[in-house]
């Protein structure tokens, strides 16, 4: 007719193989169309034609309904809740033309059964034959076993060009078109093809196991091999910014042993050092459930500290060292002894500090490192050992041992003469010339400021300016805010008053040769040593101080490193257990909150998170929205599925982890992994490989 185009015979296409003008077809095969030419009904492949589910009854870029029957069921193993199948264009059903589109899978995911079009008269048919108890003829029981399935399209894997040339496996989370659904095939994957895919998305030349493809807790009834989930340790490390892991599940259902798991990949193909606080020294030392240890697995990538190092045998039998002590020298470390004892002052007293104490909370006591000498600005050296006596006699007076050896003390003549006039003090000042020693031993320096606290207390005001006479060329006072505010808590004790025994509770966090740990372990992570913390001997105020501590000291190291650009790309990753203690459940009046910066900023300063908690709901949602690993065990609230279900590749099974009853059954979605799967995780073993080099 005129005006109308002829239409296409696609039957006659079909079985000539007309192909249209413009299109070319290729008989070039890359992993993908390798794996999809195998699932043909008519190829001979043992096993490759009996995985066939069924058919499409409807298709949209979103979902398909499946048509299949018991018989293709059971062939295929039995359809379990969240199956992987594949969906392929049928190229006995099309013309050569699509022959590329032949090569492509679309994979979905099963989500449900869903009726048949004729559900409604089978339902029928079945009632009236239980209500008679009639015997059923063959031919409806055949019709019988047919059934529907719905199914969510994950998305299509295809043939990429690759640098080299060769193709690769590439992965699309949609798909491009599609066509008449009665053209399709569906096909449940054999093991190696689904391993095949499933493990594509890794860039790591050598991917890690982290576990297995698991559909259901219900053992199978098919024997069938697993599947390995192999991931790039870059998903926990980061590359070019520091990355944030998220375990979310309840008590007992394998949360620490992910963790461990994850930190073994970490040790094993990772790039980053690790610092991990430990609650309960169970990844630090040798434990029964594990056969070993992390540190004992690699000991030589391995530093361990504790608040109480003991030795055991389990580390004489491993050769390891005995943990070094997490206690600070507060004498040879003043800013981090004076900050730590504020970190928990508020665990100790409450949030009220007294007007007295405030100067002590507000003063930044500069490291002994910084301290100026005495030949090069004698003034500023005078000034540092005034306040750092005064400090250390406040230490003293409290009950924290001071080390051996001398500290400066100098004074005016008048008020040494006061002091030597004191026949217990002048036993132990006084020198062989008859005049006081400047430099005098920690404890007798204690008992010297304690005096001079009193003479200073009991001076007139015109007294006082000539005992304690202001600088002659700045017109600085002699003691400045800072030493005449510790000098007050000092004479408290002279008057009987609290004073230095407000800071008594700190003193078992201080030891006499303890190093500037917080220093130590910030460069022991960044050199990419893997930090134990066993905090087991502290109770939770201590674990937070100290977590909070070394927290801040590596967000402010890396940040330095990073404005003098030598940053590079080594990351550090901070794992923490119970976050929902620690980091905040929103962004409001967080202030100087070290997490909340960690949430936000540690990933520009390659600071990469791994963390634990019960609850979803309690975390800030800037933090969830800015995780990219998720490790999902069991929730059983509905509130944490809702909040799961926020996140896009968790909306088809987000509910399946109220029905976790197993431990280290997880659902794992990592940066490089497209999709969401159920996972079980592998269970940690401790144990030294002697094969390995560590």
């Amino acid at each position: 007719m005129p005006g109308f185009t002829e239409l296409r015979d696609f039957e006659a296409e079909l079985v000539e193989g007309v192909d249209v003008p413009g299109q070319e077809t290729t008989s070039e095969a890359g992993p993908v169309a390798e794996i999809a030419r195998s699932y043909q009904p008519e190829r001979s492949q043992p096993g490759h034609h009996e995985n066939l589910l069924g058919f499409i009854l409807n298709l949209s870029y979103d979902d398909v309904t499946i048509v299949t029957c018991d018989a293709w069921k059971r062939n295929c193993g039995g359809v379990p809740r969240n199956t992987l199948v594949v969906v392929r264009l049928a190229p006995t059903r099309v013309s050569r033309a699509e022959g590329k589109a032949c090569d492509r899978l679309i994979m979905v995911r099963i989500t449900d059964s869903i009726p048949t079009p004729i559900d409604s008269d089978i339902k029928q048919t079945v009632f009236e034959l239980h209500r008679s108890q009639a015997n059923i003829d063959p031919i409806s029981d055949k019709e019988f076993q047919w059934s529907a399935l719905k199914g969510r399209i994950v998305g299509t894997f295809y043939d990429k060009a690759a640098e080299e040339g060769h193709l690769e496996i590439g992965f699309g989370p949609d798909v491009d078109t599609f066509f008449a659904p009665h053209l399709y095939e569906v096909y449940v994957p054999i093991r190696d093809h689904l391993s095949e895919m499933l493990n594509a998305f890794s860039e790591a030349p050598d991917p890690l196991q982290i576990g297995t493809l698991r559909y259901t807790e219900t053992p199978s009834i098919v024997t069938q091999g697993h599947v390995e989930i192999k991931i790039d340790p870059s998903d926990f490390t980061g590359k070019t910014y520091g990355h944030r892991t998220a375990l979310f599940g309840k008590t007992r259902f394998g949360k620490s042993n992910t963790m461990k798991v994850v930190a073994d990949t970490v040790l094993t193909g990772g790039r980053a050092g690790q610092i991990i606080f430990d609650p309960s020294g169970e990844y630090t030392y040798w434990n029964e459930q594990d056969d070993g240890c992390l540190a004992a697995r690699y000991p030589k990538k391995c530093v361990r500290y504790s608040l109480s190092p003991m030795p055991r045998e389990s580390d004489k039998r491993s050769g390891l060292p005995e943990p070094s002590s997490l206690k600070v020298d507060f004498y040879a470390n003043p800013d981090v002894g004076k900050s730590l004892i504020f970190s928990l002052w508020e665990s100790e007293y409450g949030s009220s500090i007294p007007d007295y104490i405030a100067p002590a909370r507000e003063w930044e006591p500069e490291p002994l490192a910084s301290a100026p000498t005495l030949a090069s600005d004698q003034s500023g050296y005078k000034r540092y050992w005034r306040t750092m006596g005064i400090w250390y006699s406040i230490l003293a007076e409290a009950g924290f041992p001071p080390p051996t050896g001398n500290i400066w003390v100098d004074f005016r003549k008048d008020v040494k003469d006061q002091l030597l006039a004191d026949e217990q003090l002048k036993q132990t000042i006084e020198g062989a010339d008859g005049k006081m020693k400047n430099m005098l031993p920690y404890r007798v320096a204690a008992n010297v400021w304690k005096r001079v606290a009193e003479i200073h207390a009991d001076a007139s005001a015109s007294d006082r300016r000539k005992l304690f006479p202001a600088s002659s060329t700045t017109g600085d006072p002699y003691f400045d805010p800072t030493a005449a505010g510790l000098l007050a808590i000092l004479n408290g004790a002279a008057r009987g008053a609290s004073g230095p025994k407000k800071f008594t509770r700190f003193k078992e966090y201080h030891a006499v040769g303890g190093a500037n740990v917080f220093t130590k372990v910030i460069e022991e992570a960044q050199s990419g040593k893997t930090v134990f913390l066993d905090l087991s001997m502290g109770d939770e105020k201590v674990r937070k101080a100290i977590a909070e501590r070394i927290a801040r000291s590596l967000l402010a190291s890396q940040m330095r490193r990073f404005n003098e650009g030598a940053l590079g790309t080594d990351m550090v990753i901070l794992y923490f257990e119970e976050a929902h203690i620690l980091f905040p459940s929103d962004d409001r009046g967080l202030g100087d909150n070290v997490y909340n910066k960690l949430a936000k900023e540690g990933a520009k300063f390659n600071i990469s998170l791994v963390y634990a908690t019960q609850s979803i709901s309690t975390l800030s949602p800037d933090l969830v929205k800015n995780t990219e690993n998720f490790i999902v065990t069991h929730l059983d609230d509905d509130r944490e599925v809702r909040e799961l279900q926020h996140k896009r590749a968790f909306r088809d099974i987000a509910a399946d982890v109220e029905r976790i009853t197993s431990k280290g059954y997880v659902r794992l979605k990592t940066l490089s992994m497209p999709f969401a799967l159920p996972v079980q995780i592998r269970k940690f073993s401790g144990a030294p490989d002697p094969s390995r080099e560590d």
